[in-house]
Order: structure tokens, then C-alpha cells, then sequence
């Protein structure tokens, strides 16, 4: 905190040792004014994975918020790197640790723009068939063939595991739709 002298006539601050306002000399008031909040905490030391990603960091503002409302420690990690293609791009990453990983999930599947961001998909629940599997793509809404293990149009994996996909060459999390790792280049086989 911060001690001031203010005018209440002319809404003006001042030194603590000046007593009388510069402009209409009316005695000042003793104040005590607010600093700068403290900066956040420092979230517990762990392995951070990612949870959630995207090209623009705004998108986990509102993620990073319910975490944060929910007590559930993160971090937000960027990453730029233009060595590795012709047209740079970022990477942001929100990351939580493992032993919060379920209950991150629940948080950010209950928020309003969880459909919006693609947290949550209601149309993959009702196009899945435990027998024939998916009858259209829960990504783009094509018709998929009997047993599909991934969508003709938009590459989208229909099975496998709901770990995150890795590079074997870097270990950085890739896309399934992915035909090159982002952060080495090295190509991703089918």
C-alpha cells in the first residue's frame, strides 16, 4: 500500500508531504491507495501434460479461468517455432498434472463453450454403434464405411487410445490429423 494526500475538490493526488492542494489550496486528506495485486502463485511443482491446445491463446482464457474458479493447478505454455516449417505458427498449450487430469476434464466439459472449442462432442455419442462403430465421422460428419478406423475425409483416427498421440522422434503431442510433427518435422506414420 501506498500513502497519498488527495483533494477531494479537485480529485488530485499527492506527495505524502505536501499538505495543501497546488490548485485551489485546500487541505489535503491522508490516503492509503491500493498497489498492484501480487502476482499469482506459482503452481505446485509436477509434470505438466497437455490437456487442451490451440493456435490462439485467447481460446484458453475462459479454460484457464474454471481451472482456476475450481482450485485445480495449470500452466499455459506457448510455443513458437519457425525453424521447423515455412509458415510459422504458435502452439499454447493448457497443461494440468496427471492426478488432476479427470477432474480438469469434468470442469472443462461443463463449460458453455465447450462445444464451441470441441472440448465436448454431443454428435459422437449418437453416431457410435459399440457393433459397426461410427456411422459418420464425429469430426466432419461423413459417412463412414463399416469398421472405419479413420475418416476417408477429414483423417480423423476413429480408434486407438484417448492418450494423447506423441511423436516416437521428439515426444512432442501431435494431431492425428498430423502428417508431419510441428516441433522436429519428422514425418508421422498411419
Amino acid at each position: 500500500m501506498e500513502t497519498v494526500r488527495h483533494c477531494p475538490r479537485c480529485d488530485t493526488d499527492y506527495r505524502p508531504e505536501i499538505l495543501t492542494c497546488a490548485e485551489c489550496g485546500e487541505g489535503l486528506e491522508l490516503r492509503q491507495e491500493e498497489g498492484e495485486p501480487p502476482p499469482p502463485a506459482e503452481p505446485p511443482p509436477g509434470e505438466y501434460r497437455s490437456l487442451y491446445y490451440s493456435g490462439n491463446v485467447a481460446d484458453l482464457e475462459p479454460l484457464a479461468d474454471a481451472l482456476a474458479r475450481a482450485e485445480i493447478p495449470y500452466r499455459v505454455e506457448g510455443s513458437e517455432d519457425e525453424a521447423v516449417t515455412l509458415v510459422p505458427h504458435s502452439r499454447f498449450d493448457l497443461r494440468v498434472r496427471d492426478e488432476e487430469r479427470e477432474r480438469a476434464r469434468q470442469v472443462l466439459e461443463s463449460l458453455p463453450e465447450a462445444m464451441a472449442l470441441g472440448i465436448v462432442d454431443h454428435l459422437a455419442d449418437r453416431t457410435f454403434d459399440p457393433v459397426k462403430g461410427y456411422e459418420s465421422c464425429p469430426g466432419c460428419s461423413a459417412s463412414l464405411p463399416a469398421g472405419a478406423l479413420k475418416c476417408p475425409d477429414c483423417g480423423l483416427a476413429l480408434s486407438g487410445s484417448m492418450e494423447p498421440l506423441v511423436c516416437s522422434a521428439c515426444g512432442w503431442e501431435v494431431s492425428s490429423a498430423d502428417t508431419a510433427c510441428p516441433k522436429c518435422g519428422v514425418s508421422l506414420e498411419d
